[in-house]
């Protein structure tokens, strides 16, 4: 539940964390700032002068739209007599019955699914939705620091696709974090990414300056997650 996600982030950001990695849902990313927001005025109050903000990360998957689970139901079909429970209990304030609008706000519902079993009717269900991963860079990518990509072996062309996708924000983000299970062939997968990255397309190519010296553009941090192995 976001109230969860926010306290849970505030916790871990007083406690020291460097990064804290996310969903990327635009409503996660919200109560997950919130909580950041709130440590950091804790901290400020407190006179901590060892206290950084972490930094703010959110996963993505390469060759894989992400799925967001989201309520619905038709609010045409609703009894007027009906004392919405759905509307109470939901945290990120999704559901609205008002003369503006009525039913579930898509950009605002996370899939918490505490309104399925309060309906005394029955009548609302969670369905998964794909988004495609550009409208979701787009959205998101913006609002945070760090950025997690999951891959596979032999999953070269979705990553070089993803890749493509997120060099308008890849300039902005501090870390960028490639996590890959093992596999036979890793270490040359790894290496074949290490160039998508890398190439001259990308932000680490050399640019000619005024006197016509080459200089070296950002170069991106990048972690390599072993995930436990030797």
């Amino acid at each position: 539940a976001l109230p969860d996600i926010r306290t849970l982030t505030l916790a871990y950001a007083l406690a020291g964390a460097d990064c804290i990695d996310v969903a990327a849902d635009p409503a996660v990313i919200a109560a997950a700032k919130s909580g950041l927001d709130a440590a950091e005025k804790i901290a400020q109050a407190a006179q901590r002068s060892d206290y950084n903000r972490p930094w703010l990360m959110i996963s993505m998957s390469a060759g894989e739209d992400p799925h967001f689970r989201k309520a619905e139901f038709d609010p045409a079909i609703c009894p007027p007599d009906c004392p919405r429970p759905c509307e109470t209990i939901c945290p990120a304030e999704a559901i609205e019955f008002s003369t503006d609008f009525m039913g579930v706000r898509r950009d605002r519902c996370y899939g918490c699914g505490r309104c399925l079993p309060v309906c005394p009717w029955g009548l609302i269900a969670a369905h998964s939705h794909p988004t495609p991963l550009d409208a979701v860079a787009q959205q998101v990518l913006s609002q945070v620091d760090a950025l997690e990509i999951h891959t596979h072996v032999g999953g070269y062309a979705a990553f070089k696709d993803l890749w493509q996708t997120l060099q308008p924000w890849i300039d902005d983000l501090h870390i960028i974090s490639i996590s890959c299970p093992d596999d036979e062939g890793l270490i040359d997968y790894l290496k074949d990414l290490q160039r998508i990255i890398k190439a001259p397309e990308s932000s680490a190519s050399k640019d000619l300056d005024a006197s016509g010296i080459a200089v070296e553009t950002k170069l991106h941090n990048v972690i390599w997650q072993t995930d436990g192995r030797p």
